[in-house]
């Protein structure tokens, strides 16, 4: 019976680890991989629960420490802890086993060797819980009842103050607490230390780390002693030392019995280094073998004794640092330009939607300008991954669109014109223009001129190529009828969004050349603007572009303002427009005035998808709720001077004058032929933009479609209780739902599924994220999302603020911060301020004296629509809503930029 209590080395490798204890499971794991490790045995956990039970205190340890469960009082933790050790010591070590000890090492062993006494705890040196220096050892130990004393002492440690508190602090099931006990021969030893085989401090698993120090490395643990420092690579040879004075060391007290004592290092030695680099490197590869058969960073205690080292004890490293990832794992995320279509927080199945729409239309990019089918498969990681969700919010992989325009000729070019095309203030020079040797650029030259000759041949063609988008566009639009998506089933609403999905975003090869197209022809006029040193070439530009007739963009304002004229002509309606609560007037409007609700819905018809947030599936639009069009013709009634014709009159005012001032520049600068070829340009960039913002208003109408089709699926699995509501269809991706129908789902619980995404989404509404920042390695691991710059850039109380002019103006009003429709929208002149715009926001800005934008460029619809309706404009002014506070007054410059404050609100 006494055997079972007492295991040697290859007896403990062959049982449950339940009667080892984590350290001695270790050590039996070393032993077995013929790690060099000292002689040792190992007291099971049986043997600690027959110690326990002879001293009738088993039960009762059992109920003592039940009452620490959630204790935080260290005092009442410290006097139980006191109580379980006081009545363990008062009985010495149980006869059995010290027959067991007397039976697996013999007397002579006993009499003439030092051993080391220490825990081995269940659950210790595992993952999560390491109970590093929790209990006690004693080292040194010689004689039997030296070692017998020490075991007791080391079972009363597994209950002492440490040990306890760490057990609450982790979580631990303080009912089984069950110790083994180990006595291992001592190596007295030359050097010792600690090895971690990934690096601590930096969090680089590509090297260790080193302490080591003269002596026993007990003075390690301790603090007692000084130690070198060594950090080495754990793939190649590199070794970096710092040395440091180590003035004591721990060692065998040899006056004594047992035990160490601490002495003074002799001079000679204190700051030379305890290891040469080749013991480094041969204690590093048995420290990379350890780490290997566990297959993770270990935690290694070592020692040094006549040039041979001993592995004494291994745990695995429960914490590390954030892992400085190398440079060329820095991934760049971007939102300046996307925001307005992804504003705020976005739920998964738009997210999922939306990534799946641009893989589909630039991989038709990537066909249409010849690149090879087998090149577009070698890129689909870079074509799977060209948006990136970040707490909730849409951001470009800035990195993915930089590599996609590689493929296209003059890169360097191009790259310039995107960054000014998406408002990029905080442009990317990681990834450079690839110089090619002669014969790289020869074997290329085919796939150049193919990719120039297809995009030139597109963009002469445009208007016809335009023309044949919209016309296809409409046939399949028109052939959904909404009204009877209910009659459909689950499985033919999926096969219907596959096959919109077919329809539409795979025959979208017109809208995405005509947006490379406004990128290349708003460069090109950049630079006839820089090249004849214009001043204020940007706001010049955005002149040159404004009074554009035809873009769609202004349609839903201009239809408004019609409906406006109808209303004041017929007093009664008009005044229960005015008096009536919006989400009410539809259903009164159609008893009382037919003509008028038939204007309403053909209003909805045509533009009842766009909507502030209207690429977002789940934004409510007017096909659910029309409060926002009411609001927005209450607005324009509360103006009486608002009208077409009053809108009319400011769009070719400041065209007019940046052409006068530009075309005569152009002309005795450089000549009548260059100013030719300027006008050409600049009728190109005016076609392109118009084009890019009516093919705009088809996206808006397919994504319309899509959520109908969605929000019918969604309808329907709430009908049959598979999800709690409608809209929680929102929070499934595109791939989750087409498994579902498919079979192919891995979690079927939509309902347990879609709960805590909702809750995690929720959790991300009040963390805004800064428009540009760098991650390093996985993105969501131990990266923070802080753009570099945003302490330096943010005063609250800053009395000036600058933008990018983009129409000009000088408006001294009070402003409306206004974030979504369910703000309250009366504007009555004052200056519209908010984050971000879409084309859904256009109907409000009639109404606005100015428009000043957080985010943006002069590309952004915003601008494009206020350019249009002549209102100053700025956009891209960092921080705008954050210093600014609602009905403030301020003065703007459209053509400057500039915003200062008049009456200043402290922010503090």
């Amino acid at each position: 019976m006494t055997t079972q209590y007492i295991l040697d080395a290859v007896e403990a490798a062959q049982v449950d680890t339940d009667l080892l204890g984590g350290k001695a499971e270790n050590l039996a794991l070393l032993t077995r991989n013929g790690f060099t490790v000292p002689k040792w045995w190992v007291l099971t956990t049986e043997g600690f629960s027959t110690q326990l039970e002879q001293l009738g205190i088993k039960d009762w340890v059992e109920d003592k420490v039940k009452l620490l469960a959630g204790e935080e009082n260290n005092k009442v933790i410290a006097g139980i802890a006191q109580e379980i050790q006081a009545e363990i010591g008062k009985q010495q070590l149980n006869d059995e086993i010290i027959q067991g000890i007397r039976s697996a090492i013999s007397a002579e062993v006993l009499a003439r060797t030092s051993f080391a006494v220490r825990s081995s705890v269940v659950g210790e040196d595992a993952e999560g819980a390491s109970f590093a220096g929790q209990m006690d050892s004693y080292l040194y130990q010689s004689g039997e009842n030296a070692i017998f004393t020490s075991i007791i002492k080391v079972m009363q440690s597994a209950f002492n103050h440490r040990a306890l508190a760490y057990r609450i602090q982790k979580g631990l099931d303080l009912s089984d607490i069950r110790a083994a006990v180990i006595i291992q021969e001592m190596v007295d030893a030359d050097v010792a230390g600690v090895m971690f085989t990934a690096h601590p401090i930096t969090g680089s698993r590509q090297h260790a780390l080193i302490s080591s120090t003269w002596g026993c490395g007990e003075g390690i643990v301790s603090g007692i002693c000084n130690t070198d420092e060594t950090t080495v690579a754990l793939y190649n040879d590199d070794v970096d030392t710092s040395i440091n004075d180590k003035d004591t060391a721990l060692i065998f007290d040899a006056n004594g019995t047992h035990g160490t004592i601490e002495v003074p290092v002799e001079e000679v030695r204190r700051e030379i280094a305890c290891l040469e680099k080749s013991q480094i490197l041969v204690l590093r590869d048995i420290g990379l073998k350890i780490a290997e058969s566990y297959q993770m960073p270990q935690d290694i205690e070592w020692c040094l004794k006549d040039g041979h080292f001993y592995i004494l004890q291994t745990r695995p490293i429960t914490s590390l640092p954030p892992i400085n990832a190398a440079t060329d794992d820095v991934q760049v995320w971007d939102n300046s330009n996307i925001q307005e279509s992804y504003c705020g927080v976005t739920t998964p199945l738009t997210f999922s939607f939306a990534n799946r729409a641009y893989k589909h239309v630039y991989e038709q990019t990537f066909r249409l300008l010849g690149i090879s089918e087998k090149v577009v498969q070698e890129n689909q990681e870079m074509l799977n991954n060209m948006l990136g969700l970040i707490n909730g919010r849409v951001y470009y992989n800035i990195n993915n669109w930089y590599l996609g325009l590689q493929f296209l000729p003059s890169f360097k070019t191009n790259k310039a014109d995107m960054e000014r095309m998406m408002g990029l203030t905080d442009p990317v020079d990681m990834i450079q223009d690839k110089q090619l040797s002669f014969n790289e650029k020869l074997k290329k030259l085919p796939q150049i001129f193919k990719a120039l000759f297809t995009l030139l041949s597109r963009y002469r063609k445009m208007d016809t190529l335009v023309a044949e988008f919209r016309s296809h566009f409409q046939q399949v639009y028109s052939a959904i009828n909404r009204e009877q998506l209910h009659t459909l089933t689950i499985g033919q609403l999926i096969n219907k969004s596959k096959q919109l999905d077919a329809e539409i975003f795979l025959n979208w090869t017109s809208p995405i050349v005509n947006d490379f197209y406004v990128m290349t022809m708003n460069g090109k006029v950049h630079r006839w603007l820089e090249k004849v040193s214009v001043e204020y070439p940007d706001i010049v530009q955005n002149n040159l572009l404004s009074g554009e007739e035809g873009i769609e963009s202004t349609e839903p304002a201009k239809f408004l303002l019609r409906m406006c004229g109808y209303l004041r002509q017929h007093e009664e309606i008009k005044n229960l427009v005015l008096e009536g609560e919006n989400s009410k007037l539809l259903s009164l409007i159609q008893t009382c005035d037919p003509q008028f609700y038939s204007q309403c819905m053909d209003y909805i018809e045509r533009f009842g998808d766009r909507t502030i947030g209207e690429l977002k599936l789940e934004s409510i639009t007017l096909r659910q709720d029309s409060s926002f069009m009411f609001a927005i013709l209450k607005n324009f009634l509360a103006n009486p001077d608002l009208s077409l014709e009053s809108l009319a009159k400011n769009e070719s005012k400041f065209r007019k004058e940046a052409e006068e001032l530009v075309y005569p520049l152009i002309e005795s600068k450089l000549g009548r032929r260059s100013l030719r070829k300027f006008k050409t340009d600049l009728g190109k960039l005016r076609d392109a933009i118009r084009n890019r913002e009516n093919m705009r208003l088809a996206r808006t109408r397919a994504f319309g479609l899509f959520r109908s089709i969605y929000l019918e699926i969604g309808e329907q699995l709430a009908f049959y209780g598979k999800i709690d509501e409608p809209r929680d269809i929102f929070f499934l991706s595109i791939e989750e739902i087409y498994a579902y129908k498919e079979g192919r789902s891995i979690h079927t619980k939509l309902d347990t599924l879609i709960a805590p995404r909702k809750q995690e989404f929720a959790s991300y509404e009040d963390n805004d994220l800064p428009h540009h920042f760098w991650t390093k390695g996985a993105v969501y691991c131990n990266n923070v999302y802080e753009y570099p710059h945003q302490d330096e850039d943010l005063d609250l109380n800053s009395e000036h603020l600058k933008g990018t002019g983009c129409y000009p103006g000088v408006v001294e009003k009070n402003i409306r911060l206004i974030f979504s429709p369910d703000d309250e929208l009366s504007l009555d002149g004052q200056i519209l301020c908010t984050v971000r715009t879409d084309p859904g926001w256009a109907p409000l800005f009639p109404t606005a004296g100015g428009i000043i934008v957080e985010r943006g460029s002069t590309l952004s619809h915003s601008a494009v629509v206020a350019r249009e309706l002549g209102i100053p404009a700025i956009v891209g002014v960092p921080n705008l809503t954050k210093i600014l506070t609602d009905h403030e007054k301020i003065r703007m410059d459209g053509t400057s930029g500039k915003v200062e404050r008049i009456e200043v609100s402290d922010n503090d």
